[in-house]
């Protein structure tokens, strides 16, 4: 016998046929979205490394005369010395200049840098900044206090300054009195994501 479907009947099935199919589509379109969103967030959440200077370490009975460190505390201890006189007509950090001399911290380590200035040298300041096209310091505190005007060092004085090296960069160690940092008066300073702290030469 042969049941004949009442049009009424055809049209309900494939109502819900459709339905199904549609519903099945959107599920897997919200699916294929939402696999997007989480790619997009795990990239979002892992940024690009900086690209840090390499250098060729100092022995270390130089080091331990410029830089020394506590791995339990996290602090570093930092002497820079302004304006050796036989270097780069004076316009160096420890006989360093443009760069040359380069210092790397972890993140979240806290440096105390001692500033001090050559007895035959005339006066010099001492910052941590960004780059050569900016006075800010790169950190709260990283920095004497108005290196550009009266926060000079004297010939033979010294004076510090503390600050906690908070994220990532390349940037420099730099004297911000009018022409010297373009003289080449400035070491590299880097933040790096992890290690131990260290002093080197880019030669």
């Amino acid at each position: 016998m042969k049941i004949v479907m009442p049009n009424s009947a055809k049209a309900v099935s494939a109502q819900r046929g459709g339905v199904g199919s549609w519903a099945r589509l959107l599920i897997v379109v919200w699916g294929a979205a939402l696999s997007g969103c989480s790619a997009g967030a795990a990239q979002l959440s892992t940024p690009t490394p900086i690209a840090t200077v390499a250098a060729i370490p100092l022995p270390a009975a130089q080091t331990s005369q410029w830089l020394s460190f506590d791995a339990a505390t996290k602090t570093v201890s930092l002497s820079m010395l302004a304006g050796r006189p036989d270097a780069n007509n004076g316009y160096n950090f420890n006989g360093y200049s443009s760069g040359s001399l380069v210092i790397s911290v972890p993140k979240g380590w806290r440096i105390t840098a001692q500033c001090k200035v050559d007895p035959l040298s005339g006066a010099h300041s001492c910052s941590v900044v960004r780059g050569p096209d900016t006075a800010q310091p790169a950190f709260p505190g990283s920095t004497l206090p108005d290196p550009t005007g009266s926060g000079f060092v004297t010939a033979g004085d010294t004076k510090t300054f503390t600050f906690t090296a908070d994220a990532p960069m390349v940037g420099r160690f730099a004297c911000l009195l009018t022409g010297h940092q373009a003289a080449g008066m400035w070491a590299t300073f880097q933040v790096t994501d992890s290690g131990q702290p260290s002093i080197g030469t880019t030669s």
